[in-house]
């Protein structure tokens, strides 16, 4: 069984990514492009505050090639993330955040690949790769619990998510590299993971000719992204601590499972997005809903038996 900080970590971290967009609930009407910058100035603030800490205790370095990797990590991770801004305000949370648990078949893939994890027997990998199943399956329960508000509006949200699944799981795989591999510190990967964000979420806005609407944005919208940043923020680097102790085939499947449970109770619990569906059909999700979380926490525990 694996050790209980990094369980610890990736319970943190789930509960932080699961709740990063309860912030656009608030401001629903915000550009996706104009809330993705907002979105990345928190996570700036976020990695620099987590730098600086770890600055005070040990001395810094920037090694060339893996804080490059890093900063195109983010480069990646930003065009994931306007993605999955867009399929959140088409398709809504949950199913977004169902379709991107494509990420846990991507990163462990690429785990196994290109930063030779799983080098064990074949039964183990096998035994892996049936949580990430039983964790998917999980999830797709979970996401049937939704409620006409959240039903499928658009095939290009469906899309979206699906693509935004791509990069994130590429965004994975390249900073744990400059990590585990590299051997570039957490704290650096972050900061650098929110530079090459910034220049691309920046860029993009460019391209859009959307940098003057964003500046006359109200300053409550901007606050409201910027915290959202924040809980990303706080996510990525408890995540990226995780996975440098027990890897990426092994966090990221627990990781997307729990954060697919935080997403959907913030949807039931908090925003009450079951009180516009029958009785009947509130009691079958709710059921769908408890199926779906106890799958999903027996792939957690399946894979936290190797």
């Amino acid at each position: 069984m694996e050790p209980i900080l990094p369980m610890i970590l990736i319970i943190f971290s789930a509960l932080f990514f699961g709740s990063q967009f309860v912030p656009k609930k608030f401001c629903r009407s915000f550009d996706d492009l104009g809330y993705n910058l907002s979105m990345v100035f928190g996570i700036l603030l976020n990695a620099m505050i987590w730098f600086a800490v770890i600055s005070f205790q040990e001395k810094m370095c920037f090694p060339f090639t893996p804080t490059i990797l890093s900063f195109f990590a983010g480069i990646v991770w930003v065009f994931g993330n306007i993605l999955l801004i867009s399929a959140v305000s088409r398709i809504g949370m949950a199913r977004s955040f169902t379709i991107i648990n494509l990420v846990s078949i991507i990163s462990f893939a690429g785990a196994v690949l290109f930063l030779g994890e799983m080098r064990v027997a074949i039964n183990l990998i096998l035994t892996a790769f049936a949580g990430v199943v039983i964790i998917m399956s999980g999830c797709i329960l979970i996401t049937l619990t939704t409620s006409k508000k959240e039903k499928l509006k658009s095939k290009t949200g469906l899309v979206y998510a699906f693509l935004s699944s791509l990069f994130f799981g590429s965004f994975n795989i390249i900073v744990m590299y400059s990590i585990n591999v590299q051997h570039l510190h957490v704290n650096t990967a972050a900061l650098f993971l929110a530079l090459g964000g910034m220049l691309g979420a920046v860029i993009i806005l460019l391209k859009k000719g959307r940098i003057k609407y964003w500046f006359n944005t109200r300053k409550k919208w901007h606050g409201l992204g910027v915290s959202g940043g924040v809980l990303w923020g706080m996510g990525n680097v408890l995540s990226l601590y995780a996975m440098q102790k027990i890897g990426v085939s092994i966090s990221v499947p627990m990781l997307q499972g729990i954060m697919t449970i935080v997403s959907a109770l913030w949807g039931i619990v908090i925003f009450k997005e079951l009180e516009d569906v029958t009785a009947n059909r509130r009691k079958k999700a709710l059921t769908m809903f408890i199926a779906g979380m106890i799958l999903t926490i027996a792939g957690v525990w399946v894979i936290n038996q190797i």
